[in-house]
């Protein structure tokens, strides 16, 4: 397994122009992490297996930590492990004994001030480790197709004040996108994230994905956003697909035969993915 941190990947991806995904294993799931780190080895795709932190409840972090490695232990792509939304200096350190290369603290929701400051605090924890960090401006809240609400953007001049402000490694910015279960998320602003990529240094990452057309997802890239997170959409057909096959397989009441079916579907769905970010075949590219 060829360990990296996100920077490592997404600097090289961006001076490339493709994509990197960043895919949710929901806390420590082995059936998602396979299917995850399946598809991106057979298509030779880089990689950024993550975990949102109020999913590892259940597991914990050591668990999901150890799994991903054990997964991922003979690969020969390029990965990162990444805690994603990470809340506070206490869940950042535990990801980083679990053995992640990546952390997102996430102070969107707090004054610009405090968001630089509490950005920069864990950078200056966790930098000397060799950890990347990534942090959130514009707050990108968390809704429904039942409700009509959705996140705001974030201005080219915030953006340019935070990275001026705070050393961060990279990005993640509200264009349009909100975290949620979606079928389908329309209004990205992909003029807003051409000007955001030329103002700023660091790489920027997409968050609120599900819903988000393939064909949207190729033009957030083309349109200067690296790291592309999925994970509401993953879960949701996973369910989905473990579902169906406990009521139509033949499975003799084997829960994994059930499993194994559930990823080989999913599977399918992360080709899809690897594919609209432009990352297949890249694995090599990542030095």
């Amino acid at each position: 397994m060829k360990l990296l941190n996100a920077k490592q990947l997404c600097d090289q991806a961006a001076a490339k122009g493709f994509g990197v995904p960043a895919l949710n294993n929901n806390g420590g799931n082995y059936d998602i992490g396979r299917a995850i780190i399946e598809a991106s080895e057979e298509l030779q795709s880089p990689l950024i297996i993550q975990c949102y932190e109020p999913n590892l409840e259940y597991c914990g972090y050591d668990y999901a930590g150890a799994l991903i490695k054990f997964l991922a232990a003979n690969t020969s792509i390029p990965i990162a492990i990444a805690l994603d939304h990470g809340k506070t200096p206490e869940s950042i350190l535990r990801a980083i004994r679990a053995g992640f290369t990546h952390v997102m603290i996430d102070y969107a929701d707090k004054p610009l001030d405090d968001n630089v400051r509490g950005t920069q605090q864990i950078i200056d924890l966790v930098r000397p480790l060799g950890i990347s960090v990534e942090a959130e401006i514009g707050h990108i809240i968390k809704s429904s197709d039942d409700s009509k609400q959705r996140a705001p953007t974030v201005s080219v001049e915030q953006a340019q004040e935070f990275s001026s402000k705070v050393d961060v490694d990279l990005l993640a910015v509200a264009v349009g996108t909100t975290h949620g279960i979606f079928k389908e998320q329309h209004g990205l602003d992909f003029k807003l994230m051409s000007k955001i990529q030329k103002a700023v240094e660091p790489p920027l990452v997409l968050h609120g994905t599900c819903g988000v057309s393939m064909a949207d997802i190729s033009k957030c890239v083309k349109s200067g956003m690296t790291k592309i997170n999925f994970g509401e959409g993953l879960r949701m057909n996973y369910i989905s697909y473990f579902n169906e096959f406990s009521r139509t397989l033949n499975h003799e009441h084997h829960a994994w035969r059930i499993s194994r079916a559930a990823k080989d579907r999913l599977k399918e769905d992360i080709k899809e993915i690897i594919r609209a970010v432009g990352s297949e075949g890249k694995a090599d590219e990542i030095r």
